[in-house]
């Protein structure tokens, strides 16, 4: 075989080596995409494009507020190659539950923008700081957990959604609980049942001296153990 030709087969095996190897690529990322954990890894690989937070959880003065202004959400968004966004939302509750809810979702730019527009219509949304909002979120486990309550059980594998992002880098400092205190307030999707357990769970990590304050709902009055209804 002339040179030129074993030179020609040799371009043409790299060529469709090349051609598999890609097609093994979109192949696997579509795989991945079919998973929330898939969906993270692949957005993982952009910066983060944009992160807020809806209703006051980073106000100064919330323990002197409303009850109603001690849960909130931080909302992260990364682009993965086709223009979409990983959407990620952790719900805060400031007082006691840490992070009481996590998820992820894919959306277009306009969806994602849709939601904002609802939840200005509902109240407070503002811009935020990746760092501040990681160490907010975190700071809110951590604190959670001297309680036994551990962050709503998809809360690791979406917390992937900023794995680059040093809360260290943040020199703010946040308020939990009322008066330091954890303060249990059953929401309307919360079922007596798991009132009654995380008021267990509070009760079984107090140690003695300590108090709570609880607030909760007409229908759960019996769950009270040592609590102040302020």
């Amino acid at each position: 075989m002339a040179k030129t030709e074993q030179s020609r087969q040799k371009k043409l095996a790299k060529k469709r080596s090349k051609e598999i190897a890609k097609r093994k690529r979109l192949a696997a990322e579509k795989n991945a995409m079919s998973s929330v954990a898939g969906q993270i890894a692949i957005a993982a690989r952009s910066k983060i494009s944009q992160c807020y937070v809806s209703g006051s959880i980073l106000d100064d003065n919330l323990s002197e507020q409303d009850l109603d202004a001690g849960i909130g959400g931080v909302l992260v968004t990364r682009p993965i190659p086709d223009g979409r966004l990983v959407f990620a939302c952790f719900l805060v509750d400031m007082y006691c539950m840490g992070v009481k809810d996590s998820f992820a979702n894919l959306v277009t730019p306009s969806q994602f923008s849709d939601h904002l527009r609802r939840l200005r219509s509902a109240g407070n949304v503002a811009k935020c700081d990746p760092v501040v909002g990681k160490k907010l979120v975190t700071d809110s486990v951590e604190w959670a957990k001297q309680f036994g309550l551990a962050p709503h059980r998809d809360y690791e594998r979406i917390s992937g959604i900023w794995h680059d992002v040093d809360e260290s880098q943040c020199t703010r400092t946040f308020q939990f609980g009322r008066d330091g205190r954890p303060c249990f307030i059953q929401g309307p999707n919360d079922s007596p049942e798991f009132a009654r357990r995380v008021m267990d769970t509070i009760a079984g990590h107090l140690v003695e001296g300590d108090e709570q304050v609880i607030v909760w709902d007409e229908g759960v009055d019996d769950l009270r153990i040592d609590a102040v209804n302020e």
